[in-house]
């Protein structure tokens, strides 16, 4: 057989598998998404109405739940040599079991000790997902499987949001952990099927190198900015214009609805444009959102300005196409762990001290303070390369040099 056709077997072969793999790490993303939607739904109701938590210990959860991902470095180098889609199948079963033991809690205690035990799967998965996904696809194409992906996790969320809001009192919200919990426990065996071999199978167990530091800072800014509107954006609606839980799932389901739209658009724009131009108009296109946010009294302006906010974050899909172009094989897994870690270090604080600043000056000047963040990193941005169109390679297996 001349070289020629040894080649182009290789690479029939290599498609093969890899849309075989994407569609099994697709129904795995659906699956997380889908107990987490239904999570999301339920978990405050549940720990207000049946355990009676208060605020301060909701808080405390809170920041129980986000310390796993600050530690993800850390729980990464302990696995590196571990497959990616074995390490993605255990990460799941630990989100699954976790979640389905809610079932059985009855004591502030218990919610903490579960919460931690799906978060640290949870975050896991957020490291492993999208190096899997970027090891997946061809070369100028890997933007629009994250978008692909990211649409298919949003779907998954409004599915789960929507069995709450159908079966949710009939069934109890006990057992709808339970549910999520299985539906979560299907993806872990989805991941499982994925062939072994997807992502560099000689990683280090650390990775922290100058030439990656704008990721590095990136991700941190972006943590930032992620954790103003988390925490305190809902709050302010609930807060001070006094919105309902329904109009809350109402924003929330339409940015999931948004992202299913949009995600995989915003994928193939980064693909032929670059990242750096759309992280720098998104991130633009974030400073009046903030400001608007602390100005805007018109409780129906500020509904349109939040799903602005999330629309405006499907441009951090970039971060981790930029993130594939400047590193080593070997490095991408351990380096979106780093990612992960550096985004929820801005997790752990920002709730803290933006509660405090809201405290001592109102909280107008916490979201002045997010705008400020996100100048900061449309500045930070500009320093990227200019984009260069991905050349058409030839496929090789995955985890090959």
């Amino acid at each position: 057989m001349a070289l020629g056709d040894v080649n182009m077997e290789r690479m029939r072969a290599f498609t093969r598998r890899g849309s075989r793999d994407l569609r099994l790490l697709a129904m795995a993303a659906f699956c997380v998404w889908f107990g987490f939607g239904a999570y999301m739904a339920t978990a405050v109701n549940f720990a207000v109405q049946l355990l009676d938590i208060q605020a301060y210990q909701q808080g405390i959860v809170e920041s129980a739940r986000e310390m796993p991902g600050f530690m993800m470095v850390l729980v990464a180098a302990l696995t590196m040599r571990v497959s990616e889609s074995l390490l993605g199948s255990f990460a799941l079963i630990l989100v699954a079991l976790g979640m389905a033991a809610y079932y059985g809690i009855h004591s502030f205690t218990m919610l903490i000790v579960y919460s931690v035990v799906w978060s640290i799967g949870l975050h896991v998965w957020m490291t492993v997902q999208p190096s899997m996904v970027l090891n997946l696809s061809d070369a100028g194409n890997k933007g629009r499987r994250l978008g692909q992906i990211a649409a298919v996790q949003s779907l998954g969320t409004i599915l789960g949001m929507s069995l709450v809001l159908l079966v949710g009192k009939a069934i109890g919200m006990r057992a709808i952990f339970l549910v999520a919990g299985f539906v979560i426990m299907l993806g872990a065996v989805a991941a499982a099927m994925i062939s072994r071999n997807v992502g560099h199978q000689e990683k280090p167990r650390f990775v922290w190198k100058r030439k990656y530091s704008l990721y590095y800072v990136l991700t941190f800014l972006e943590g930032c900015r992620k954790q103003v509107f988390m925490t305190f954006a809902i709050f302010a609606l609930v807060r001070n214009y006094g919105t309902g839980i329904q109009m809350v799932a109402i924003l929330m389901i339409f940015n999931n609805l948004a992202n299913i739209a949009l995600a995989p658009k915003v994928g193939r724009l980064i693909d032929r444009i670059g990242e750096r131009k759309v992280l720098a108009f998104c991130y633009s296109a974030l400073i009046p959102v903030f400001i608007g946010y602390a100005l805007v009294r018109h409780v129906h302006v500020l509904y349109v300005l939040y799903c602005l906010d999330s629309l405006f974050f499907l441009g951090s899909i970039g971060l981790n196409t930029y993130l594939h172009q400047i590193t080593e094989s070997r490095d991408l897994m351990p380096s979106l762990a780093m990612g992960v870690s550096m985004n929820h270090a801005a997790a752990v604080i920002v709730p803290v001290v933006g509660g405090l600043i809201w405290m001592k000056f109102g909280y107008q000047t916490t979201f002045f303070g997010g705008a400020a963040v996100v100048a900061i990193s449309v500045l930070t941005v500009l320093r990227m390369k200019p984009h260069t169109p991905a050349e058409i390679l030839e496929p090789v297996p995955a985890g090959g040099e």
